[in-house]
């Protein structure tokens, strides 16, 4: 696994900043907290130390969130109004978006189900509550409603928005929050080709259809938080396990969000419940933890950076393996444990090569950013940028660059697999595959 931390008020200082670029190949900024203008400052700092790392940018979705600027207490059981528009009684909390189009539940929760409220009455632009326990909101907490449907027309105009103003900033990926269905996700493929799509699937309608976001995504981040306060707590487990199975059914990049090491904020050492957590998201073949809060606003980041870092490397599967006469005989289990090498212009493999190949080290080379960067997003891969490949004398090509990053290629065993496509087209597969043995490099 990777890790995939969000740059924040803690983490945005130069010297801080090149920390955690030289540890790690993409970033993610969350547009939902602070201004425009200081992520947009913050994506020209991060690419001026290294223009290479891979910038995602979560763009917030349909999901309203509160419009206090500061802290607001609020006692057990009191009656509280949440609303969407103008503010007329002193009770009322307004919110950014509108509610959703569908309201089916008894109570709705804020703060990825912290705060937990009782519904009394609700309208078209307002929902009623009362406080299950004493609270202190703060500014910009997401509301939910459980198996809520939201507004798809309003979702687009969101998304369209934050993509003219943070294109300008050549960011490379995007994270699409609340995505519930294939359609928004083709439309903005269709605009903003270069864009590698990262889909946030967090509630009931996106689970419903997590086989199609998955199919037509480029990656999928599972958002803890807001899935589970919008399909309910007992319900969080089974819908990790099949997003995550979807997912990898169609050999996408799996990023686990939300609250994954928390507990390191006050404590020495994360909980137990944690680290259980971490082992969870490794067995459904994440292979990215995102660090959120952990590293934004934590002034512990560092700590809890290096922790994951260390948890990450003790869990790999450290099994050598040396070349053996019989691996042709036995090719299809073999290739499994051997490092892979990928040469491709479109990742159009990607797919397939994926779906079976979870835990392999893979090296890939590319001629196109996007494949570049898109290709970071997979655990155990190395991803090189080359020159414009050479299709007069392509075997040519391949061996000079096998015979650059041999060191690399050849760290751990003595053979790898290069895989490539020589004529790719569209829905086409590896055509080609070659046993290379270090010592004939």
């Amino acid at each position: 696994m990777k890790i995939l931390p969000t740059i924040g008020p803690e983490t945005v200082k130069t010297k801080n900043l090149k920390f955690i670029l030289n540890k790690t190949e993409m970033v993610r900024i969350n547009s939902s907290h602070n201004t425009i203008d200081w992520h947009i400052k913050t994506i020209k700092k991060i690419k001026k130390i290294n223009s290479n790392t891979v910038v995602l940018v979560d763009i917030p979705g349909v999901k309203p969130r509160t419009k206090n600027s500061t802290p607001i207490f609020i006692k057990k059981n009191k009656i509280v109004t949440f609303k969407y528009g103008f503010k007329s009684k002193s009770n009322e909390i307004l919110l950014t978006r509108p509610l959703p189009n569908k309201i089916s539940n008894k109570k709705f929760s804020l703060d990825d189900g912290k705060f937990l409220f009782k519904i009394i009455s609700k309208n078209k632009n307002s929902i009623k509550g009362k406080s299950l326990q004493e609270c202190i909101i703060k500014p910009k907490k997401g509301l939910n409603i459980p198996n809520s449907v939201y507004n798809d027309v309003l979702q687009e105009k969101i998304y369209m928005q934050y993509l003219n103003i943070f294109l300008k900033s050549k960011i490379d990926a995007v994270g699409l929050s609340f995505v519930q269905n294939k359609k928004i996700i083709q439309k903005i493929k269709k605009k903003f080709p270069s864009l590698i799509l990262i889909s946030k699937v967090e509630n009931s309608e996106g689970l419903k259809n997590a086989d199609e976001i998955s199919k037509f995504s480029d990656a999928i981040m599972i958002d803890r938080g807001d899935l589970s306060a919008e399909i309910g707590d007992y319900n969080l487990y089974q819908g990790i396990n099949k997003i995550s199975s979807f997912c990898k059914k169609y050999g996408k990049p799996l990023i686990m969000a939300t609250e994954n090491l928390e507990s390191l904020y006050k404590n020495n050492n994360p909980s137990k419940n944690d680290i259980v957590s971490l082992g969870h998201s490794k067995q459904v073949h994440s292979d990215i933890i995102m660090l959120s809060e952990e590293t934004a606003v934590s002034n512990k980041w560092k700590k809890i950076f290096n922790w994951l870092d260390k948890f990450i490397k003790s869990t790999k599967n450290k099994k050598e393996i040396k070349y053996s006469e019989s691996i042709f005989w036995d090719i299809t289990k073999l290739t499994k444990n051997y490092t892979l090498i990928l040469f491709t212009r479109h990742g159009v493999m990607f797919d397939k090569i994926f779906q079976d190949n979870l835990e392999n080290k893979v090296i890939v080379f590319t001629d196109k950013k996007k494949t570049y960067n898109l290709a970071k997003y997979y655990k155990n891969t190395q991803c090189i940028l080359t020159k414009k490949f050479d299709n007069t004398n392509i075997s040519r090509f391949y061996l000079s660059n096998i015979k650059k990053y041999k060191d690399k290629i050849f760290d751990k065993n003595d053979c790898a697999f290069l895989i490539t496509i020589s004529f790719p087209k569209k829905g086409s597969t590896a055509n080609s595959i070659s046993l290379i043995k270090k010592k004939d490099i």
